[in-house]
């Protein structure tokens, strides 16, 4: 982990999730960014087309808007067209998916000299994905990467697997941030030798929904034990959140809006 002494403050948006969560995304995108003015931008776009990973036209929309970098997670493959998606410039899957996988396993992005590299992992506990262990994976990958700023995305449900990575990372990268659950927690801290980190960082979607899901929809899951594939909450207020990343302060701030 190093630090080149430059002013540096990285947005990382969490899970922007389906259509209303990319309205929500533009209602407040500018705002933050004007109120926030980052240097470097990431969003978690696994969710965006319909739930399930990235499209081309999404993908060069929030080029358009001047985002540098996008993760995913456990939806990267879930669209049919997720290889040639995959290709893009500046998106990552997970990197601890097997030999042969589509896809980048981290995005290295040079702004003013410096080298920011994002890396994407998924987690085991409690996620369906044969996936490789992202521990050793990290072990693998950080043997080759040498950059100034190296930012990871960890794709989890379980928090005592996110605490367990980022005790195992903290002092080798930069940031650990946790996504997927869809719930911001309020647990932004240092760890001891100056790694970053929060358990999740929250979703960008409808407000009351059932993690973005229908309320009639999950309830009736829940009641029945049936499994349904999941339909999104169509109505109601938005939420937005988000962390910033600043490396000048040395500080991770939590960025939550709800209307």
């Amino acid at each position: 982990m190093i630090f080149r002494g430059e002013k540096m403050k990285i947005l990382f948006i969490g899970d922007v999730y389906m259509d209303q969560g990319r309205i929500a995304f533009e209602k407040y995108f500018n705002q933050v960014k004007n109120d926030y003015k980052p240097n470097i931008i990431i969003v978690n776009g696994e969710n965006m087309a319909s739930g399930n990973g990235l499209t081309e036209a999404i993908y060069k929309d929030l080029m358009t808007k001047g985002v540098h970098a996008i993760t995913l997670g456990n939806h990267a493959f879930s669209r049919k067209d997720a290889s040639s998606v995959l290709d893009y410039p500046n998106v990552c899957r997970p990197a601890n998916y097997g030999p042969g996988t589509p896809g980048k396993e981290y995005v290295t992005i040079n702004y003013n000299g410096q080298t920011i590299t994002i890396i994407n992992l998924l987690g085991r506990v409690f996620m369906r994905d044969q996936i490789d262990n992202p521990f050793t994976k990290m072990d693998e990958l950080l043997s080759k990467i040498k950059s100034d700023y190296i930012i990871v995305d960890f794709h989890a449900e379980a928090t005592s697997e996110k605490y367990a990575l980022i005790n195992y990372l903290d002092g080798r990268v930069n940031a650990v941030l946790g996504t997927h659950t869809h719930v911001p927690t309020a647990d932004n801290i240092i760890f001891p030798k100056k790694t970053m980190y929060i358990s999740d960082v929250g979703m960008t979607g409808v407000k009351y929904g059932i993690i973005g899901g229908e309320i009639k929809q999950g309830i009736r899951k829940f009641i029945s034990g049936v499994s349904e594939r999941t339909n999104p909450e169509l109505s109601g207020p938005y939420q937005f959140n988000a962390v910033l990343l600043d490396f000048d302060k040395m500080k991770i701030e939590r960025i939550n809006i709800f209307e």
